[in-house]
């Protein structure tokens, strides 16, 4: 017997229907392996604006045929080969089973027992649990989805567990193992009495913070000053709060994977906000300073990759940029760069390449059929394909003296914030224009079109301007720019019938109000990174940059390289960005050309 499942992985095919063998023989209770795991199958939301990565989602309104007791049968990565991309195994492992117990806020979960003879079972219990994922499959025709991609029936019929690496994926990445909590209990009250006593260390400093005794020039012996602040009106419910905060991290202590190990860390930091927010900012930047880590600094603190891919960076990890300060550097970063003027389509992808779709044909007019008259030749097909924008990495490596970074005074915030915003932007505006879209991003000068051969090898005539307008199809103009090397700009200013044309320097709409130079109504962007004017050059360039794609993976990542330059005295701050981008359209793009 077989059951045709719909599965929740990342494999090149997407989301695929497949036949599952089902019929091997099932063990008696006794032969199975208890784990000591508990499975997240059907998580509710996903990472990505609370979807998964095709843009659906479970919730508690959704129906999985179960009751508490069922049990279903567990494979290995729904049948694919372990070690092969996209390759389906010829007999699916068929590694054990689970049973259903039941739903909480988070979703619903399943206790796994595995076949200890299979070899897939074995590696997966020889595994680190916090490298293990799960996934659900449900028999395809009973699956029903609502508005939104909220999937409203999914009748689960087997459970995948597998180990990840950089394509080894599920579909949402919620779909975790952990230790059952039992296990873990003898392991609570030390992680948990440290854990709280940080929340409490803190919320007692932030109360003694809002004394109206100055700590640092208070001279009264310290009796005084805890009788002075016990007389202060308490603007707060410290006891409350922080049994609040101990009940919070209790739980989350209970149900984070990796206590069985004698690890502990706390998932959310510990923010009373109506104490005054500990800032996200501050605790970074005191990571870039010093690279202290305490309780409260590990709440923030994430891995920045998948150690998978990167096994180099492993447990050392690093910090993502949090969003007040990553903030502060795209708002440098949109001051110096000239993606956010020109409009491109910008998206945000967990994975190494992005999909647009395309229409390669669009439809012609409507054409005359008398009354009461056979339709003929009006039957037309449109035509699509897509454009694969894979993601490249990009790193800049900082070195800076020990004595920098101790230094209070030295605004080191700034220049880093300053320096890297206008690296990034320095990266896009390169790659965004003339990247060679092989082994790197695509540029607009590169994927679009070469409309115009210029009669010049050294300039550019007048009349040759309104020639390249004229190559961009009327439907584009709307919202069309020029693009130039700052040297070609003033060459065309310099021109001696440079009159013939409408220069300004006032106010273009595109994307927004932007500021700055026209010609013949239609914004200007100078870059210095265009090529001149010179043989062979693509000097100039007309288009419409809605029709280009940008992606970026996740956000900025900084880490803190501590020993590699300890001998020079210096601290490595090391920045990675992902990102991709390529013209979805090339007549979108025209370009004047100069001869050989």
């Amino acid at each position: 017997m077989s059951e045709t499942y719909r599965i929740k992985i990342q494999v090149p095919e997407g989301v695929i229907e497949r036949e599952v063998e089902t019929d091997k023989r099932m063990k008696a209770d006794g032969e199975y392996v208890d784990t000591g795991w508990r499975v997240l199958g059907v998580p509710y939301g996903g990472p990505i604006e609370g979807r998964d990565l095709d843009g659906e989602a479970f919730t508690s309104e959704t129906d999985i045929w179960l009751k508490t007791g069922d049990e279903v049968n567990v494979t290995y990565y729904h049948g694919f080969d372990p070690e092969e991309m996209g390759e389906k195994q010829k007999i699916p492992a068929l590694i054990g089973k689970a049973t259903y117990v039941g739903a909480d806020e988070r979703g619903h979960w399943f206790e796994p027992v595995l076949d200890g003879d299979e070899p897939l079972a074995q590696r997966l219990m020889k595994a680190s649990i916090d490298s293990l994922r799960a996934s659900s499959g449900a028999v395809s025709h009973l699956v029903r989805k609502g508005a939104g991609g909220l999937i409203s029936v999914w009748p689960v019929g087997e459970l995948a567990l597998f180990d990840i690496n950089e394509w080894r994926l599920p579909a949402n990445d919620f779909a975790v193992i952990e230790a059952k909590t039992e296990k873990i209990a003898e392991a609570i009250p030390e992680a948990e009495e440290s854990a709280v006593d940080a929340v409490e260390e803190s919320v007692e400093a932030d109360n003694k913070s809002i004394s109206i005794i100055p700590m640092e020039e208070n001279t009264m012996d310290e009796e005084k000053i805890v009788e002075e602040v016990k007389a202060e009106e308490p603007k707060v419910d410290i006891k409350a709060i922080a049994d609040e905060i101990r009940k919070s991290i209790i739980e989350e202590l209970k149900s984070e994977p990796g206590l069985e190990r004698g690890e502990r860390t706390v998932k959310a930091p510990a923010v009373v906000e109506s104490l005054g927010d500990k800032s996200y900012k501050s605790v970074f930047w005191n990571y870039v300073r010093t690279g202290e880590e305490s309780d409260i600094r590990k709440a923030v603190k994430t891995a920045l990759h998948e150690s998978a891919i990167y096994p180099d960076m492993g447990e050392h990890g690093g910090y993502l940029v949090p969003d007040d300060e990553y903030g502060s550097i795209i708002a440098k970063r949109d001051e110096e760069s000239i993606i956010s003027k020109l409009g491109l389509m910008r998206v945000t992808t967990n994975r190494d390449r992005y999909n647009f779709p395309t229409e390669d044909g669009s439809l012609t007019k409507f054409g005359i059929v008398a009354e009461e008259v056979q339709i003929t030749g009006a039957e037309e097909e449109p035509t699509f394909g897509q454009v694969v924008v894979p993601i490249y990495k990009f790193t800049k490596l900082i070195k800076i003296s020990e004595e920098l970074l101790e230094d209070e005074n030295s605004n080191l915030e700034a220049f880093l914030t300053d320096a890297i915003g206008r690296a990034v932007a320095e990266t896009e505006n390169y790659y965004a224009l003339v990247g060679s879209g092989t082994g790197q991003p695509q540029g607009a000068f590169v994927g679009g079109t070469a409309g115009l051969p210029l009669s010049s090898n050294s300039a550019i005539a007048a009349t040759e301007i309104p020639a390249l307008m004229g190559k961009l199809g009327s439907p584009y103009h709307n919202g069309a720019a020029w693009v130039m090397n700052p040297a070609t700009w003033f060459t065309l200013k310099g021109l001696i019938d440079s009159k013939v044309f409408t220069f300004t320097s006032g106010v273009a709409r595109l994307s927004g109000t932007v500021d700055g130079p026209t010609l013949e109504g239609y914004p200007v962007i100078l870059n210095s990174n265009v090529p001149k004017i010179g043989a062979t050059n693509k000097s100039l360039l007309f288009g419409n940059f809605n029709y280009m794609g940008f992606v970026i993976n996740r956000g900025l990542r900084i880490r803190r390289l501590n020993e590699l330059y300890a001998g020079n005295g210096q601290v490595g701050i090391l920045a990675t960005y992902r990102f991709g981008c390529a013209v979805l359209q090339a007549e979108a793009f025209q370009c004047a050309v100069h001869p050989t």
